[in-house]
């Protein structure tokens, strides 16, 4: 049986961004679920306008929402959303103040220009530099080995990987504690061969190791 239509629009009222700005048939237009309000704008600027009117609002009164960029707009000037309150999200212009701290999708890829703070104090940073930053935050990889006792007198060294892989091609950088050439050989999803061209010393040795994708 059909919902009735109420039913909908408490859901679209419920669970939809706070503001969002779109086009019917050519024409901007800001639908804003929390006002119960639909607004056909005259340019792309009136309707970031319109949809900044309703985000102050709501800046005001200390409601955090969601403004939804749905299509991509050209607006000539430049706008300031309330970088506290307003998360903005999809298409959104350069030109629009604020969009350096949302997110923003497209067709093929997820952008995030701006600092992205962690607990902790760390940062990564952009999009000033033409890398990213990362600032106090420890970079760790699952699939390494640190001081992996090697035998005295062995020229190889299996590794088991403590799981399974999706893929053979990676690359396996090694470093033995003593002096040897060294390669790899029998990659598969669950381990490989470390080979030294020198056999480790009396005593035994050690080897770390570290896998990249």
């Amino acid at each position: 049986m059909a919902q009735p239509d109420a039913v909908y629009d408490a859901l679209f009222y419920n669970y939809s961004p706070d503001i969002i700005i779109d086009r019917i048939a050519g024409i901007a237009v800001v639908i804003a679920p929390r006002f119960k309000l639909k607004y056909f704008a005259k340019s792309d600027d009136d309707a970031i306008s319109y949809a900044l009117n309703l985000s102050n609002q709501l800046a005001s009164a200390s409601i955090y929402h969601i403004v939804l960029f749905k299509v991509g707009l050209s607006p000539a000037n430049t706008y300031s959303f309330n970088v506290t309150y307003a998360l903005l999200i999809g298409n959104v212009p350069s030109n629009v103040w604020n969009y350096s701290f949302g997110l923003r999708f497209y067709n093929n890829n997820i952008g995030l220009n701006g600092v992205i703070a962690l607990n902790g104090g760390a940062q990564i940073q952009g999009p000033n530099q033409n890398y990213p930053v990362i600032t106090g935050v420890n970079i760790s990889n699952t699939f390494k080995g640190n001081n992996v006792a090697v035998a005295a007198g062995a020229t190889s060294l299996a590794v088991t990987l403590s799981q399974n892989l999706n893929t053979t091609n990676y690359a396996v950088y090694v470093t033995p504690q003593w002096n040897t050439t060294v390669w790899i050989t029998g990659k598969t999803s669950t381990g490989f061969t470390i080979n030294f061209g020198t056999a480790a010393p009396t005593g035994g040795s050690y080897v770390d190791w570290v896998i990249f994708f």
